[in-house]
């Protein structure tokens, strides 16, 4: 990574064409971060280096493939690096240096030094006229030379971590490996070690190991790589859906059937992104990245179509017997929750939700009492919620009054 700031390198992705991505990119060595949409950049270093750690982490957590997968192709939602492996040997590696074998590694043999304790421990005994018999025995094993090699392996692993991810703690640079690169034997090396380990720290330190190496192509390490996604929508439902939703909803997702010659076929069902429910009341929620937060331009709000089917989820839920409570239909109302930062340009208000105003439908009054047919627009603070999209009582609370206020 060339020295240039970190600040240099970070940047808000505008949404608009190819500018999509949010992640971590390295392209010939040069490294960019790019936030999502609404993102609030911190300008103190420290406190920079923390909202990195904060992307990967949402990342890590709400992506579809696991971290450690690689994925090759101009994909839409997954990351390519197992970046949490690089954070854990670096981590690691800073909290007790190189790894060197200091465990005694034990094998079920009838040659070598018996280690009686394991035996007994392990073992199943026989009796024979009183007397106790094992007929296999827990031995020491001694092998210097694997155990320098996963020495140095973990050397190996140790730099490929600070090539990639070390400008994120400092500009400190391991020793080059002493060893070249053999992706099959490294990795035969680490999966034995991860079988014969006792302790439970050195088998999460060789199975993140096993993540990198496993990550590597053939030749060793490349400059070029990504971790991230082209699709954070996915992940802005997800986490409103976390931070205020009911786990099971596909009650309230509205059913159509095709009637043929008294044959019904199901079609696929309308889908609401969150249900929300609050003293009786239910609030279908729509998470929408959309650009509006960062630009206040009315063309960058939810359409007619996004409308009038928040419209139909509403009614379908406020109409139907299925959700009679004591013989009454339930309060539905309705709402778009869209990215925005709360001490930007557009909206400076300070305020981890607003309320940005709010949609109607031709096809029905505005004067309606009914809450669901006005859906109401609400700008989630993007950095806040990353931070913390736990469901809280104290959060449902709020958002309900915000809406309800608004109706």
């Amino acid at each position: 990574m060339s020295r240039i700031s970190i600040k240099e390198r970070c940047k808000v992705n505008t949404n608009i064409d190819s500018d999509v991505f949010v992640g971590i990119k390295s392209i010939k060595g040069d490294i960019e971060i790019s936030f999502p949409l609404g993102f609030r950049i911190s300008v103190d270093e420290s406190k920079l280096r923390r909202d990195i750690l904060l992307l990967i982490n949402v990342l890590s957590r709400n992506t579809d493939r696991k971290d450690s997968e690689i994925n090759l192709t101009e994909s839409t939602d997954e990351v390519q690096l197992p970046i949490q492996a690089y954070l854990y040997v670096i981590n690691d590696y800073f909290s007790r240096g190189y790894y060197k074998e200091r465990e005694t590694v034990y094998n079920t043999k009838r040659q070598g030094r018996i280690n009686w304790g394991r035996t007994i421990k392990t073992q199943q005994a026989y009796m024979q006229a009183g007397d106790v018999f094992y007929l296999d025995f827990i031995t020491q094993k001694s092998n210097m030379n694997e155990n320098e090699l996963i020495t140095l392996i973990h050397e190996y692993c140790v730099y490929e971590s600070f090539n990639k991810m070390g400008w994120l703690f400092s500009s400190f640079v391991p020793q080059k490996p002493r060893i070249g690169f053999n992706k099959k034997m490294f990795i035969g090396v680490v999966q034995k070690k991860i079988s014969e380990t006792f302790n439970d720290r050195n088998k999460q330190l060789f199975k993140n190991m096993l993540s990198i190496l496993s990550s590597l192509g053939d030749q060793g390490s490349a400059n070029d790589f990504r971790y991230g996604t082209y699709r954070f929508e996915y992940i802005w439902e997800k986490m409103i859906d976390k931070a205020y939703g009911i786990k099971d909803k596909i009650d309230f997702f509205p059913r159509t059937q095709w009637v043929i010659n008294d044959e019904k076929y199901d079609n696929s069902y309308l889908e609401p992104d969150t249900i929300m429910i609050k003293n009786g009341s239910i609030y279908v929620l729509d998470a929408k990245y959309y650009k509006y937060g960062w630009s206040k331009a009315p063309g960058h709000l939810p359409d007619s179509s996004s409308i009038n089917k928040q419209i139909t989820y509403g009614e379908y839920i406020a109409e139907s017997n299925k959700f009679l409570y004591d013989g009454n239909h339930p309060k539905v109302y309705n709402a778009f929750l869209m990215p925005y930062d709360a001490y930007g340009k557009a909206f400076y208000t300070q305020k981890n939700l607003f309320y940005c105003g709010t949609a109607i439908s031709d096809w029905k009054l505005y004067s309606s009492s009914k809450p669901y047919e006005h859906v109401v627009g609400i700008l989630v603070d993007v950095k806040n919620l990353m931070a913390d999209y736990t469901k809280t009582e104290r959060k449902i609370v709020e958002l309900a009054n915000l809406i309800e206020n608004q109706v």
